[in-house]
């Protein structure tokens, strides 16, 4: 794919899609900045095998809007532009019947999986406007489509998700902006692990999505990661506006 010289920042870089991301992007030939929150430990790989001229670690909180400033800006001073952005944070909270999701629960959901996402974009977008160019891809979930049972603040948020995104294809278009949600369907990470091997509830949930799944397998992190630096690569240039479910099936519409 098209991403020789390219300045992408990724955020989320630490968790099971973020990793494959980085390392797609970066044996395509882009720069990355790669972000990660407490743990930067799974990241180090990537310094070590591409050097310091086409990666850099940056931290922070991505729900603080000083943190993401603070992320952007030492993305552009370390490789002097950006020319593409993808997050792959999420929540790794239980799943629950809605009415016994506490109150905390869904503050921290609409804060990691929603605010995270508009203060990144916001802090992305003036630098694509001045280049009049940028690829926008936010890895959400196919939840945000259909709803999930068990999951209906995270669902609500993934679905603002791809409102937010949607407008934001057609409200900078005309700059050359590119904006895309990559939906993923149950996926084999640790997160997924948490959810639903170690909770009576999450597990018959989790299970009954996979029975759901016409492939009958849960998807591959690296499956995820490909679709989304597809999304940012020189082969996608006429694809926006776009929620492209990864989900083996699962949703079909």
């Amino acid at each position: 794919m098209e991403l020789q010289g390219k300045t992408v920042l990724l955020v989320g870089a630490s968790g099971g899609i973020g990793v494959e991301a980085a390392r797609k992007l970066l044996a395509g030939g882009a720069n990355v900045a790669l972000h990660y929150r407490s743990k930067a430990d799974s990241l180090k790989q990537f310094e070590d095998e591409f050097g310091p001229d086409r990666v850099v670690l940056v931290q922070g909180d991505v729900t603080r809007v000083d943190d993401v400033k603070k992320i952007v800006a030492a993305t552009v001073e370390k490789f002097g532009t950006l020319d593409a952005f993808i997050t792959t944070v999420g929540t790794a909270l239980r799943i629950r019947p809605f009415l016994d999701t506490p109150e905390d629960a869904v503050d921290t959901t609409i804060d990691i999986e929603l605010r995270s996402v508009i203060n990144c974009v916001r802090a992305v977008l003036p630098e694509f406007v001045k280049n009049r160019n940028g690829r926008i891809v936010i890895v959400g979930s196919d939840s945000g489509k259909v709803g999930t049972t068990g999951e209906s603040v995270s669902a609500a948020c993934r679905g603002a998700v791809i409102a937010f995104s949607k407008s934001i294809a057609r409200e900078y278009a005309r700059y050359n902006v590119l904006s895309n949600v990559v939906c993923p369907g149950p996926t084999d990470t640790g997160l997924w692990d948490d959810l639903v091997r170690n909770d009576e509830f999450g597990d018959k949930i989790g299970n009954a999505m996979i029975r759901a799944i016409p492939l009958r397998r849960l998807g591959e992190p690296a499956e995820i990661a490909a679709a989304a630096v597809f999304l940012v690569s020189g082969e996608a240039s006429y694809i926006t506006g776009q929620a492209l479910s990864v989900s083996g099936g699962l949703t079909m519409s």
